[in-house]
């Protein structure tokens, strides 16, 4: 009898965790999903990048016309 009950217990166990699990997903399905993660995360990317770049830009561009500007007054002053 001890024996029937841990055999239906076990079996009872088995099925539970079963049912439990995840359905697998069609791959359609999962490339669609990896499809619209990827494309979120390339627009991050690229909005993060933009961002760098014009502020970088913009402390590049000041560095080099103050040079340009001290070059020019330089070469124009009076000797």
């Amino acid at each position: 009898m001890k024996k029937n009950i841990l055999t239906f217990s076990a079996l009872a166990l088995v099925i539970l965790v079963q049912s439990c699990g995840e359905t697998a997903m069609d791959p359609m399905a999962v490339q669609a999903k990896v499809d619209s993660l990827a494309a979120i995360k390339i627009e991050e990317a690229n909005a993060k990048a933009t961002a760098d770049c014009e502020a970088r830009m913009a402390t590049e561009v000041k560095a080099t016309t103050d040079s340009l500007l001290q070059a020019a007054q330089t070469e124009n002053a009076p000797k």
